[in-house]
């Protein structure tokens, strides 16, 4: 692992669970700096913006030197829908939106674009445009979030959801947040074939990863993430190295559920250093995942 040049971090079970920070966390960028290891946060949370989701970070002790790159699933559904734009000028992109005010704020940024308008109703003027309803998490579900995804669905819109996570813990602690497709379910939607999901592991990451870190050898890039269906896939299928830490949604025995395989297991962040070799390797606790599991 001497050769890693980059860490990539999920959030969410990975540096903190709820509002608190995980095991190790709160100096583990700094000391990534220290080594000249370049550092970068890749969520599928998507209800806030980047500014707003580092200064919750900061408020909650995490110790985040300047140069950390951040990524999240809101601005992956925005770079997804403008490069839609762009491929097809001439059409009118009418989009609908499902979230809290981070992913509104986000998407907005297309505004200056010609062709995409964000409205909040849908009628018969709009018969000759693309229509999409975007569907992110939100706090909590609300009939009139499930109403208009119903109206929606039924003239026509094609569904983009910001993540395929089941649970997302919440930066104020609560575990039982709508999810995208939570709420599909409920309104009868087939979750499995219709939508498209712009979150982790979608292909948009592995390109922003590998352009913000400025790196082409995609092997010198480690990927930590509590998640096999997200992370690890992410990882396995972007050729980066994988480390799953076992501080969030799962534990060792979900392994045998996935041909998905990560290449480093450890508990949490705090024995991160040691698969770098950036310390002695005394006491070794974690898992090399390709013989001890």
């Amino acid at each position: 692992m001497n050769n890693i040049e980059a860490v990539v971090f999920d959030l969410d079970g990975v540096l903190r669970i709820g509002d608190k920070l995980t095991n190790g966390a709160q100096f583990i960028l700094e000391k990534l700096e220290k080594y000249n290891i370049k550092r970068m946060i890749v969520t599928n949370e998507c209800r806030y913006t980047t500014s707003y989701l580092k200064d919750e970070l900061e408020e909650i002790g995490l110790k985040i030197p300047k140069d950390t790159l951040f990524y999240t699933a809101a601005l992956s559904c925005k770079d997804y829908l403008e490069k839609k734009l762009n491929r097809f000028p001439d059409s009118k992109h009418i989009i609908g939106i499902v979230g809290e005010l981070g992913l509104f704020k986000t998407i907005n940024q297309l505004n200056k674009y010609n062709n995409f308008k964000i409205i909040d109703e849908l009628n018969n003027n709009y018969s000759d445009c693309k229509i999409f309803l975007v569907i992110g998490a939100v706090n909590k579900i609300k009939i009139t979030d499930l109403n208009k995804i119903l109206k929606w669905i039924k003239k026509g819109a094609k569904v983009i959801v910001t993540c395929p996570d089941t649970t997302d813990p919440s930066s104020k602690g609560d575990f039982n947040l709508g999810m995208p497709n939570h709420m599909l379910y409920m309104v009868g939607y087939n979750i499995l074939t219709k939508k498209y999901n712009t979150g982790k592991p979608n292909p948009l990451f592995k390109d922003e990863i590998m352009s913000q870190l400025e790196i082409t050898d995609a092997s010198k890039i480690l990927f930590v993430g509590d998640t096999i269906y997200t992370d690890i896939q992410l990882a396995e299928e972007s050729n980066f190295k994988s480390c799953l830490v076992l501080s969030g949604n799962s534990k060792l025995d979900t392994l045998n559920n996935y041909t998905l395989e990560p290449d480093y297991i450890i508990n949490d962040v705090s024995e991160l250093e040691k698969i770098l070799s950036l310390q002695p390797k005394k006491n070794l606790s974690v898992y090399n995942a390709k013989h001890n599991y």
